[in-house]
């Protein structure tokens, strides 16, 4: 590794984690760019990086090691620049490899759920002494990091499926949490999509460490080695009387031969029940005490912008979350319903990836049926080009046809305004997507304020 990196889009979850493990590395200095700033870009400077806004070739050290990832196209001006100036170019899976390298390498992938399982893997490992390494794709609230160099053995990484990167890595240990309709793009075909996670899985260095889902259909397909995971019976690590306590789920595990009652944590939904499970035995398998387990567990505040308390005002609750794929917001709301009772429960929407919602066609219907109200913006494009013919009018359109819950189509700029107005005491609002309507949630806490003040 050279003694200067430079990130071309330092601010995304991945890179910006990535990006502070190299400042807690003696001799390197941290340069980077990126579209537009944010908190994880100001956290970074105040660490030591050199961070530019905007995208332009002066920005690129002659004698750096340029890290960009699969978001950065090859039309970018600094990605051409790097090219011209025959700097070394990495792939930021590629520094992931190389950062990891030596260590007890413990890897999390999946469709869903990877960056709430990976981070309380690290919770787990932290709370019991073992000072991890880590790079997740979320912000730890513990920690207020995504990435941290400890100086244990272990590092825990958040391992990316959506462009292949992940077979880059041969890991001691891996959680596998679901393989779902996502990626196509990628891929091309469901078969190439299914034959990367059966690859990966394969390159687990120790099969008695790798633990992956039994519920899902294509994994419990594969005839993996491994531990399997679940709640159905065949699974070789199992849960069972599951119940959700209004914003925390406790279970009983049934695990070669031992019982397990009452293991407890602050999530919600069996979805996180699965992602706790899987996480409670590989550090079972890794000789972590199971007290030890259970007390990181009560202790975990969950991750950034998974059902993210934002604040409350006037008796109105404003909860933020990551979920974009159809999968993972009918999981949340149903989650969110439990938890929240009769409350009326209002959604803000902002569909992510034109290329996301062509694949995801037909998923749509009925999976905003838990809440009451929901609020649909424009499509988040993340850089892609407009699709002919996809909009968010074709995911109203779906749901219009199967669903009773309300609709409407209200524009980005108007998120805020309209919410405000519509909101009345003990409401629950979930900002929900990928993109930039996770700024949403605060400006309406200052809204509701503004609102009551002028009353």
């Amino acid at each position: 590794m050279t003694e200067k990196c430079h990130f071309i889009g330092i601010g995304g979850i991945g890179m910006s984690g990535l990006a502070r493990i190299l400042l807690d590395t003696q001799n390197t200095a941290v340069t980077g760019s990126d579209r537009t700033t944010n908190s994880l870009i100001e956290d970074l400077r105040l660490k030591g990086a050199e961070v530019h806004i905007g995208h332009d070739p002066k920005f690129i050290p002659a004698d750096a090691t340029v890290i960009y990832s699969s978001d950065i196209a090859t039309d970018n001006p600094e990605y051409l620049a790097a090219q011209e100036l025959n700097c070394k170019m990495l792939h930021r899976a590629d520094l992931l490899v190389a950062l990891a390298n030596g260590q007890n390498l413990l890897g999390v992938t999946g469709t869903h759920g990877k960056t709430t399982t990976s981070g309380l893997l690290a919770h787990v490992f932290l709370e019991a002494g073992k000072d991890p390494s880590f790079a997740v794709g979320g912000v730890i609230p513990g920690t207020q990091v995504n990435g941290l160099k400890g100086k244990g053995g272990d590092f825990i990484a958040e391992l990316d499926e959506s462009d292949g990167s992940f077979l880059k890595f041969h890991p001691d240990g891996a959680i596998v949490t679901n393989i779902g309709s996502d990626h196509i793009s990628h891929y091309g075909t469901k078969e190439s999509l299914l034959n990367a996670f059966k690859q990966f899985c394969s390159q687990v260095k120790n099969p008695d460490h790798l633990f992956w889902c039994g519920d899902n259909m294509y994994l419990k397909g594969m005839a993996l080695k491994g531990i399997s995971y679940g709640f159905t019976e065949v699974c070789q690590l199992r849960a069972y009387n599951l119940i959700q306590e209004e914003w925390s789920v406790c279970y009983d595990i049934d695990y070669k031969g031992k019982i397990y009652t009452n293991v407890r944590i602050p999530l919600i939904g069996a979805h996180n029940a699965l992602n706790s499970l899987a996480v409670f035995g590989l550090c079972l398998s890794l000789g972590i005490e199971e007290a030890s387990i259970r007390k990181a567990f009560l202790s975990f505040a969950g991750i950034c912008r998974r059902a993210e308390k934002k604040g409350v005002y006037n008796e109105i609750l404003v909860l933020d979350d990551y979920a974009h794929h159809p999968t993972e917001i009918s999981a949340t709301l149903n989650a969110l319903r439990i938890a929240i009772g009769e409350r009326r429960l209002v959604v803000l929407y902002q569909p992510h990836r034109y290329s996301r919602i062509r694949d995801c066609l037909g998923s749509f219907g009925g999976i905003f049926d838990e809440a009451d109200e929901v609020f649909l913006t424009e499509i988040y494009p993340a850089g892609e080009k407009p699709i002919p013919g996809i909009s968010h009018e074709d995911i109203m359109e779906e749901n219009e046809q199967c669903s009773s819950t309300s609709f409407r189509h209200v524009p980005f700029h108007d998120l805020v305004a309209e919410a405000v107005k519509f909101l009345q005491p003990h409401d629950v609002v979930v900002t929900l997507g990928a993109g930039n309507i996770t700024q949403v949630g605060p400006q309406i806490l200052e809204g509701l304020k503004k609102k009551i003040m002028l009353n």
